[in-house]
């Protein structure tokens, strides 16, 4: 039987939990044993007195460093780094990794067998075919949360239902709930699918967040609320929508195609409901980022000035600041968890205050003194990534200021026990150890 490690506990001493192995059956509500776990098992009875949090890390350690399962980085790394965002997902130590074929589950913090968690139905694509190629991994993070007193890794994928005498086959959406400490599929639920749109690419799913008790989900470009108290989908909304929608606030932001396709909208959804709350119809949007608690920027073309980007209330699509057309804030952004969007584009890294969009600071800067670094997270009021000359550096998202010269690594994802970054020698994406 294969075996994971998990960790619990919200104190210093955290118990280690041995994840049994999980296989493909199952049925919505219904714990998953897979063939030869079982699904009783439960925590070790020793406590790790090793490991503990730190909220806001600045420092990893190199030693005992643990190389994740191949399907951490397939399809999302290349010679030159991490192109797309890793499909990972932390919780307490343990890495939750989406696959377009299931949910694989390894520890960060100790050597351990990964155990993978399997679709109910033939997936559209599995992690063995995708390719050299980067990019073509539709796997997307996935969202850890609490619901009925157990901590729940969510993950979504697309699977093939097959026909029968004279009904035809369908694609459909299968949203799985593993349980963090069992290391077990606790249940799944199907949502059919209609045909995609031609520019959505086939098997894209993606878990958006959860807003009360409804999960938001995403599959060939169709938007749907799932309730976690029934595990029944409650709504469907009108449209197709690029990938990336994101939760702000109580409100289910996202890019919706117009009728001809060409181009996208920012709309705003009621995620209880699904219904359309507010539209932003001057904008052809290209990028769409949560920006705070209550906002997001969307950037594309403006019908009255061209390029440009726009930081927009979440709950009423009013525009809040219009940002410069050579502004950072046109690329990809992301918000520290605190009070600061990180922007960065091309070689330019900016800061804004996440309520108002006012510049707080950027880089590289007047003087020519300081560098952008490459950005790879953005946490907890700290912005982590890597300069060509220096290597992994920490900035203070509100000031600018370096807060650590000597990281270790550059995390792309952290929960304040680990970091997940590449190794040196060959950019196998590896689990470190917070130092401090």
């Amino acid at each position: 039987m294969k075996h994971g490690v998990a960790a619990s506990g919200v104190v210093a001493m955290v118990a280690v939990l041995a994840l049994s192995g999980c296989g493909g059956s199952g049925s919505d509500g219904a714990e998953d044993t897979g063939s030869g776990g079982k699904a009783g098992a439960g925590p070790s009875s020793t406590p790790s007195a090793e490991m503990r949090a730190v909220k806001a890390p600045k420092r990893f350690s190199t030693d005992r460093a643990i190389t994740l399962p191949e399907s951490a980085g397939e399809g999302n790394v290349a010679i030159a780094g991490v192109q797309h965002p890793l499909p990972i997902a932390l919780h307490e130590g343990v890495a939750y990794i989406a696959r377009p074929d299931g949910l694989e589950i390894a520890s960060g913090y100790v050597p351990s067998d990964p155990v993978l968690i399997t679709p109910q139905r033939e997936p559209l694509a599995r992690l063995d075919d995708l390719g050299p190629l980067v990019g073509g991994n539709t796997a997307r993070r996935p969202v850890v949360t609490e619901h009925g007193g157990r901590t729940l890794a969510l993950a979504a994928l697309v699977g093939r239902v097959p026909g029968s005498g004279t009904t035809k086959g369908h694609d459909a959406l299968e949203l799985m709930a593993a349980d963090t400490a069992r290391g077990t599929k606790a249940w799944w639920v199907e949502i059919p699918l209609a045909e995609g749109h031609y520019s959505v690419e086939e098997g894209q799913s993606e878990v958006v967040g959860r807003s009360g008790r409804t999960v938001v989900v995403m599959g060939h470009g169709q938007l749907f609320g799932v309730d976690l108290d029934s595990r029944r989908k409650v709504w469907s909304a009108p449209g197709d929508f690029q990938e990336g929608a994101v939760l702000a606030g109580d409100t289910v932001v996202g890019l919706r195609l117009d009728e001809d396709g060409t181009d996208r909208r920012v709309v705003g959804l009621d995620p209880a409901t699904g219904e359309e709350r507010w539209s932003e119809p001057r904008l052809a949007a290209e990028r769409l980022s949560a920006a705070g608690p209550r906002t997001v920027v969307a950037s594309g073309y403006l019908t009255d000035e061209g390029d440009g980007a726009l930081l927009l209330d979440a709950a009423t699509g009013d525009e809040v600041r219009r940002f410069p057309e050579d502004s950072a804030a046109g690329g990809d952004c992301a918000y520290d968890g605190r009070s600061t969007t990180v922007c960065t584009e091309a070689d330019r890294v900016a800061a804004y205050d996440a309520a108002t969009g006012e510049e707080r600071w950027a880089l590289p800067d007047e003087a020519g003194t300081r560098a952008a670094p490459e950005v790879t997270l953005v946490r907890e009021g700290l912005v982590y990534g890597t300069t060509a000359e220096n290597g992994p550096v920490v900035v203070d998202a509100t000031t600018g200021a370096d807060a650590e010269t000597r990281p270790g690594i550059a995390p792309y994802v952290s929960d304040g026990y680990v970091g997940i970054g590449l190794a040196e020698e060959d950019n196998a994406v590896t689990a470190y150890r917070v130092a401090s």
